[in-house]
């Protein structure tokens, strides 16, 4: 599954104390007082409780929050990008599109929005749509996990049966961070299964080097070996996969 982009909070009763308390001292309990200056700080503070909330998994809370910051500010892409989290972990796979699709419009640079929406895409299996939002997102040299994003969609082409723009992809990622471990899983697995036994051995032997491995890696790892020619290591791999219960 394409990697998501959690919004990342610190799940703390105490960050959810302060934000309370900046809400009640700016004054943002009701909406017609605020100041022109109130309201942008008042939406931002809402997102941030609502994806307090939501990384505790207190989705009713989180969503009371959301609609609090739209209220004020209906076009806030943060607010939207989380509330489509939040419907998407409801299961309300229209709302979760439409408010995903929202985010975007007003927020066209808004990567992490894109990456998220890509692999809400994938998850429905619309994998044509996740490539082109991958592909748009993909472009922001500025994001600072933009190896995940050629990582995802070199999974997405992979999905697709695009094995050449899926090998670029995962080249693209390892040539971005030459330590990003998930690409050179994908990229041996994608090059075992075309036959391709060399690359394919490099790319595992990579990532067993910067991955601690669970039992799929060191199957393929042993798989790979043995196809390699090099019986002793996928015997010591074969070791370790015994050792993980």
């Amino acid at each position: 599954m394409i990697n998501p982009r959690r919004c990342h909070l610190p799940p703390s009763g105490a960050l959810l104390t302060a934000l309370l308390i900046t809400l009640w001292l700016s004054g943002c309990a009701v909406n017609n007082d605020m100041t022109a200056q109130q309201r942008p700080e008042a939406a931002d503070a809402y997102t941030e409780l609502g994806v307090a909330y939501l990384e505790r998994d207190n989705l009713r809370r989180a969503l009371d929050a959301l609609n609090r910051a739209l209220e004020i500010a209906p076009e806030h892409a943060e607010a939207l990008q989380a509330q489509a989290l939040v419907y998407q972990r409801q299961g309300e796979m229209v709302l979760a599109r439409e408010h995903f699709q929202k985010a975007l419009q007003n927020a066209p640079e808004f990567t992490q929005a894109r990456n998220n929406f890509a692999a809400f895409l994938y998850e429905q299996g619309d994998y044509e749509a996740a490539c082109e939002q991958l592909e748009t997102a993909s472009q922001d040299a500025n994001y600072p996990r933009r190896s995940q994003l050629f990582t995802n969609l070199g999974q997405c082409y992979i999905a697709q049966d695009q094995i050449d723009l899926a090998r670029k992809a995962l080249q693209r990622a390892q040539q971005i961070d030459p330590r990003y471990s998930r690409s050179y899983y994908l990229l041996a697995e994608l090059e075992f299964s075309q036959g391709n036994e060399s690359p394919a051995w490099q790319s595992i032997q990579t990532y067993l080097q910067l991955a601690t491995p669970d039992r799929e890696a060191l199957q393929m790892a042993i798989d790979i070996a043995y196809s390699h020619g090099e019986d002793s290591i996928a015997d010591d791999y074969r070791r370790q996969l015994d050792q993980i219960e």
